[in-house]
C-alpha cells in the first residue's frame, strides 16, 4: 500500500527523512535530531497550524518543540551553563553547535536516511 503524496510544505519539512521514532519520541535525547532540524525548518508554521499539537494531544516534536499529551515539553538543561542562560540544552562532554554544525550534523542525517539506532536505556 502507497502512501498519498505530501502537501507541498511537508516535503519542504526539515524532518522529512527523519526516522518516525525520532519524530514522535517523548524523551528529549531521542527527539534531539527532529528538534534540530526545526530549529531551521522553513514550513515550522505549516507544521503547527497542520498538527495543532495543543488541540489534538499530540507526542512528538513539532514547530521546534517537544510535546508530551499535547504540552510543550520544558526543555531541561543544568543550572549554571551558558547554555541554560540562553535557553538551550546543555549535555556533559559536549560543546553548544553552532548553526553551521547543526546543519551539517542534519545534512549528514538526512544522506543516511535516518537517525542512526541507539541502544541503551533512557535517561532522560
Amino acid at each position: 500500500m502507497s502512501q498519498p503524496d505530501p502537501t507541498p510544505w511537508q516535503a519542504d519539512a526539515a524532518c522529512a527523512g527523519l526516522s518516525p521514532a525520532v519524530v514522535f519520541a517523548r524523551r528529549e535525547r531521542q527527539a534531539a535530531p527532529a528538534l534540530r532540524a526545526c530549529a531551521g525548518c522553513p514550513v515550522a508554521r505549516e507544521c503547527e497550524a497542520a498538527v495543532a499539537p495543543a488541540e489534538s494531544w499530540f507526542d512528538g516534536v513539532c514547530a521546534g518543540r517537544l510535546w508530551r499529551n499535547g504540552r510543550p515539553v520544558k526543555p531541561r538543561s543544568r543550572p549554571g551553563t551558558a547554555a541554560s542562560a540562553r535557553g538551550e540544552v546543555a549535555r556533559p562532554g559536549t560543546a553548544p553547535l553552532d548553526d553551521r554544525a547543526v546543519a551539517a550534523q542534519l545534512d549528514a542525517v538526512l544522506a543516511v536516511g535516518g537517525a542512526p539506532a541507539r541502544t541503551g536505556g533512557d535517561r532522560d
